[in-house]
């Protein structure tokens, strides 16, 4: 044989084993065995590799698996020999988004519209990317470019909406939800997304009225319910909320967000015994993060002293009180000892998203991942505590605690109780919000920072202090700027009794609802039943601008607390502002965040224990001009100088219970701690030598 026929014979058998492997692909395929089809096409690849077909489905398949890496160097190589197809581009951006590199998606996704401008699914990962990387504009115009051929097209016009709603352009998203609506007025799904809409951008009235309509054409939907229970929430009608909350589950039990919600909305109703709000918990805890969820094999080596690795999971890495909170930690960790993951679930990300972002070691977004695929990617990526942020407050992913995928779970900041889900190891509060007993209505070991749980970052510049404006408008001005769904019966009785006991008075409640017409109405309502008039009552809805927020803080004399569920930023900005805060003082964290609060700002004497005392503290400082002016004037500097605002010296204690957790965690591995060690596992905080500020 001679050596052209012998190269000729190599040929033929290295195209008849490509051939059985790409028939051996094709079939594992079709059989749901993406591994063996994988390992197939890996070998077509290695015999021919000029076939961009075999590395576009080697790509589709990783992508499945979600082996995103794997997947973007399949699609690079098939780009390589076929760099205008706009499938294959639209693999090589799937693989960046799920890599969280928004930008590198955005020039292959033009690629692919530039060819095929109606493969519309691509139109909106072009646009959500661009929304990602801080470019809302932009990414709307990709859809306003279109938007006169898609008058007619629903599921285009759904699109569209899902898009203008998260980049807050609720003009454009209300505009396609009503042709939509006008397009098939029986389609009950449309009043589902038009009532969320409107909840979102502070429409509780219409909100109101479109899930009641969307009801009447499916009284079984739980979107619509849980629609109808936020805006009655947003009302502030919150037994009406429980009610409408309790009726999702009783449609379909396993509705968990919906679960977290009544969880949430309990904590606003005066009366509710904590065994009551622990027991329902407890059975969100059972329905959906059962313990058989959890695994408890980690790769994690248990290493006592090494480099950690923290995860935060949150929906609010935006403009959001949380972002307050979590910023000095993120500023003032020790990066020798840890390294910081986010696992992102933020709908709509905005400047404050894209600073945080960079604060990160890795930042993950999550908002479209189902539980199972987001605890595989924990998993994946060997966090060693997972921090939730939410708890039941707005998360989409309490749930996915429930799997266990970091070997030590925190629960901090976000929620004012337990979550409930025995997967949670820790949560992280203080001695005065959870005093001796909180762990009884409790599913997690309680940690109790010395001095306080949180540290709060004020603006760099903020409104200067204005004397009390009494000086110049002759009566007193009380004010909350809490949300609606906080002013319970019980607070306004003792609000009411405090307005007829100062005459003149006035009060001046600022809420995000504070535009709406019903709950305004409804407001004015409960102070008339009451017996004061709706002329000593102003309302002022949502003011967007930071700096004309703290700014109104200079129209009222004294805040007043809610009760049950205290102000915690609200209180904060109230006195970076000058201005002090009664607070009622009760049996639960939400209701005792204000004492712990005004105990570190050092003043404890704001703080009452029962409600005739609250209603005396307040009007024994509304007849007392003198304190009520020292108070205005050095309100400010004792925010500023007390432990509230040291983010350097609270890090360190913070670190110094991540690490206690951790060396639990090694010691149930079988690792003999040092005497140290021991001490800080049972968080013994006076091993912490602080250094003076």
């Amino acid at each position: 044989m001679t050596g052209d026929s012998t190269e000729q014979a190599k040929r033929d058998a290295a195209a008849e084993e490509a051939n059985r492997a790409l028939k051996d692909a094709e079939w594992a395929e079709r059989a749901g065995l993406p591994e063996r089809a994988v390992a197939a096409y890996r070998q077509v690849v290695a015999l021919f590799p000029g076939v961009w077909e075999v590395h576009n489905n080697l790509a589709n398949l990783l992508l499945d698996l979600g082996r995103p890496g794997e997947a973007l160097q399949a699609a690079q190589s098939a780009l390589a020999l076929r760099p205008q197809d706009p499938l294959v581009n639209a693999n090589a951006a799937r693989a960046l988004l799920k890599l969280d590199r928004p930008g590198e998606a955005v020039p292959y996704l033009r690629s692919a519209l530039q060819v095929q401008p109606d493969l519309h699914h691509l139109r909106e990962m072009l646009a959500r990317a661009l929304l990602e990387t801080g470019r809302p504009d932009e990414g709307a115009a990709i859809f306003r470019e279109i938007e006169g051929r898609a008058a007619n097209d629903f599921p285009l016009l759904e699109m569209m909406a899902r898009f203008y709603h998260r980049a807050r352009l609720g003009a454009d998203a209300e505009r396609c939800l009503l042709r939509m609506r006008q397009l098939n007025p029986r389609h009950a799904p449309v009043y589902g997304d038009l009532a969320l809409l409107y909840i979102d951008f502070a429409q509780y009235s219409k909100a109101h009225e479109v899930a009641l309509d969307g009801l009447k054409l499916d009284p079984r939907s739980t979107v619509l319910w849980n629609a109808l229970a936020n805006t009655q929430s947003s009302l502030g009608r919150v037994e009406e909320a429980l009610q409408s909350y309790r009726k999702v589950l009783e449609l379909e039990p396993n509705v968990a967000p919906a679960h977290s919600n009544l969880l949430l909305t309990m904590h606003y109703v005066s009366g509710l015994a904590p065994g009551e709000i622990f027991a329902e918990h407890q059975r969100f805890g059972r329905l959906h993060a059962p313990p058989a969820l959890a695994t408890g094999d980690f790769p994690n080596a248990p290493e006592p002293a090494r480099r950690l690795r923290i995860g935060y999971l949150s929906p609010d890495i935006r403009k959001h009180s949380v972002a307050f909170f979590l910023e000095p930690l993120l500023d003032h960790r020790d990066r020798d000892q840890f390294e910081v993951y986010a696992y992102a679930s933020v709908k709509t990300p905005d400047d404050v998203t894209q600073r945080l972002r960079g604060k990160f070691d890795q930042y993950r977004s999550v908002l479209d991942l189902t539980n199972p695929r987001l605890a595989q990617a924990i998993k994946a990526d060997q966090v060693d505590i997972l921090i939730d942020l939410a708890g039941h407050a707005g998360s989409l992913h309490t749930a996915v605690l429930g799997y266990k995928p970091a070997p030590v779970q925190v629960n901090y900041l976000g929620y004012p109780d337990t979550t409930g889900i025995e997967a949670v190891d820790y949560r992280i509060t203080d001695w005065l919000a959870d005093p001796a007993g909180a762990e009884a209505v409790h599913t997690e070991q309680l940690v109790r920072l010395p001095g306080g749980f949180l540290c709060f970052r004020p603006p760099e510049d903020p409104p200067a202090i204005a004397p009390p404006p009494r000086k110049s408008t002759g009566h007193v001005t009380f004010g909350s700027f809490n949300r609606e769904f906080k002013v319970s019966q019980e607070v306004l009785d003792l609000w009411c009794r405090i307005l007829l006991a100062v005459p003149g008075s006035r009060m001046m409640m600022k809420s995000i609802a504070g535009s709406d017409p019903a709950t305004r109405e409804h407001q004015l309502g409960e102070f008339e039943r009451r017996g004061v008039d709706r002329s000593r009552i102003v309302l002022v809805g949502f003011i967007p601008n930071q700096a004309d927020h703290l700014a109104t803080y200079r129209d009222i004399d004294i805040a007043l607390d809610t009760f049950p569920y205290h102000g915690t930023t609200t209180t904060l900005d109230s006195l970076l502002m000058g201005v002090p805060v009664i607070t009622l003082s009760g049996y639960h964290h939400a209701s005792r965040v204000g004492a712990s609060l005004l105990t570190q700002a050092g003043i404890p004497d704001l703080i009452a224990h029962a409600g005739d005392e609250y209603v005396a503290k307040a009007v024994a400082l509304a007849g007392d001009p003198g304190r009520l002016d020292a108070l205005h004037d050095t309100l400010r500097g004792k925010l500023l100088a007390s432990t509230l605002c040291d983010g350097p010296a609270f890090s360190r204690k913070f670190e110094f219970a991540l690490r206690g957790m951790w060396l639990n965690w090694c010691r149930a591995q079988g690792v003999v701690l040092t005497p140290g060690q021991v001490a800080q596992a049972e968080f013994d905080f006076t091993a912490l030598a602080a250094p003076p500020r």
